[in-house]
């Protein structure tokens, strides 16, 4: 292997130990490889020392994924290429990417694409910077998610480079294995497994046909009893009609608002979205698709009178049509991770033994008033800070607590710990869309049943047989 592959770590590669988990780690040595070529030439000389690889993408993730515990980092930010737009003899649309392609960069290249008609890859997880690569390895979703589902849905088939240097190519449905008692498919080990099985070089995504008319609606409320209200309407409401769907609904508490618009003045995103007014005790989104506006005219109608029965003034909803402005209210959702990151980091820089702290869980067929109220009860009477917000309909809501030294920081552990045993009581899901990572491995340990983690271990020794890739990830 030729010396310009490898660099030993130094202070020049220290942003390359830690990602927005604010956790940080250790290794010996890192590469940024842009070819298959060079991987193979890299993965052949660390193997003479048994060194581990952990692999790393836009370090956008926020449970550790990609910091290294030892050995190598094989970062992935220069396999950044567009490769190929493909449409099917049966008229489906793919687009072939590197693993370091930007969810910003993808759709970027969908708009300018010479077609007849116009395209889009549904998952959107809300951060544009993340990579193709790392958005596949948690099987990630987004605010859509309600309407389209998680990203494995979307990508047809991989490319991998095994431990053994060994290159293969997996097309959804043509490769079955043994796990727990039934078949999955090959490519969904790989999609959501957290780069422990191999690496991905190149992924084929498939594309859907973009909704004519989109349109968001935001909600606010003065009191959290009519939150509560309006959302088991629109659980027991008929929304829905052929032409036109609700794609997203999300939740955003008070707490959340307050500290996105205490960092407003630094974010050019936001500049046009008005303040919120301080009496309301939280907002609901919801994100219309279509290809019939009178369709979704008619869904906007049905919402807006849920709305004012539940006492949210109509007169003050946000009401937008089309691409960009529906993205400023995207864009706010988003400031919501974004903004509890950077107070985490400051809260890091005071001590660097705080990390990101929040959940990540899901508990189908319960009330959405009963779970949020847990949540908000329990941070109460552990005399903590968090915000809260997340996907509604699902229960899948996002609790970050805020601690302002190490002693809240250790409360705030032992809650989230105490939610996921109650959750999983629940049979609800302890980790979803972010991934376990290494920040969340002893939750998940703890709440998935032994057979089912003896089983992911099957498989990491079937396809890693010398555990070189991403150590310290999930079990």
């Amino acid at each position: 292997m030729s010396q310009e592959l490898i660099y030993q770590i130094d202070e020049k590669y220290k942003e390359y130990l830690s990602d927005e988990s604010r956790m940080t780690g250790v290794a010996d040595s890192i590469s940024f490889p842009k070819e298959e070529n060079e991987i193979i030439k890299i993965i052949t000389r660390l193997k003479k020392s048994n060194t581990p690889i952990t692999i790393q993408g836009g370090k956008t993730g926020i449970v550790g994924c990609a910091v290294p515990i030892k050995g190598h980092v094989l970062n992935l930010s220069n396999m950044n290429h567009i490769k190929d737009f493909i449409k099917s003899a049966g008229g489906e649309y793919f687009i072939k990417v590197e693993p370091g392609v930007s969810l910003l960069e993808l759709n970027k290249e969908i708009n300018m694409l010479e077609n007849k008609e116009e395209l889009f890859w549904p998952p959107d997880p809300t951060e544009p910077s993340a990579t193709i690569g790392g958005i596949a390895s948690c099987n990630a979703k987004g605010i859509c998610s309600y309407a389209y589902g998680d990203t494995k849905k979307y990508i047809d088939q991989i490319r991998v480079v095994q431990s053994d240097g060994i290159i293969r190519d997996i097309k959804r449905g043509e490769e079955l294995i043994s796990f727990a008692n039934s078949k999955i498919d090959l490519i969904d080990v790989y999609l959501g497994g957290e780069g422990m099985f191999g690496l991905i070089t190149e992924l084929t995504l498939k594309l859907k046909p973009k909704p004519k008319f989109i349109w968001g609606i935001a909600f606010f409320f003065k009191y959290k009893e009519d939150i509560f209200t309006f959302a088991e309407s629109l659980i027991t409401s008929n929304l829905q009609s052929q032409e036109s769907y609700i794609a997203a609904i999300e939740y955003i508490d008070r707490e959340t608002i307050d500290i996105i618009e205490k960092r407003k003045k630094f974010m050019s995103k936001l500049q046009s979205v008005p303040d919120i007014e301080p009496e309301n005790t939280g907002m609901i989104y919801i994100e219309i698709h279509g290809d019939k506006e009178e369709s979704i005219e008619t869904i906007a109608e049905k919402l807006m009178e849920l709305a004012i029965s539940n006492n949210s003034d109509p007169d003050k909803a946000w009401a937008l049509s089309g691409d960009i402005e529906v993205e400023k209210v995207r864009n706010f959702r988003h400031a919501a991770p974004e903004s509890v990151n950077a107070f985490i980091e400051e809260m890091h820089q005071q001590d660097f033994r705080i990390t990101k702290l929040g959940t990540d869980m899901s508990v189908k067929n319960e009330n959405f008033s009963s779970i949020l109220t847990k949540y908000e009860t329990d941070v109460k009477n552990e005399n903590l800070k968090s915000c809260i917000f997340g996907h509604l309909l699902e229960n899948h809501l996002h609790v970050n607590i805020l601690p302002k030294n190490y002693e809240e920081y250790k409360r705030g552990i032992t809650l989230i710990e105490k939610w996921a045993e109650y959750i999983s009581l629940k049979n609800g899901r302890v980790v979803t869309e972010n991934g376990v990572g290494k920040l969340k491995k002893s939750l998940f340990l703890k709440a998935t049943p032994p057979k089912y983690i003896d089983e992911i271990r099957k498989i990491k020794c079937m396809l890693d047989p010398e555990g070189i890739w991403n150590p310290g990830n999930m079990i």
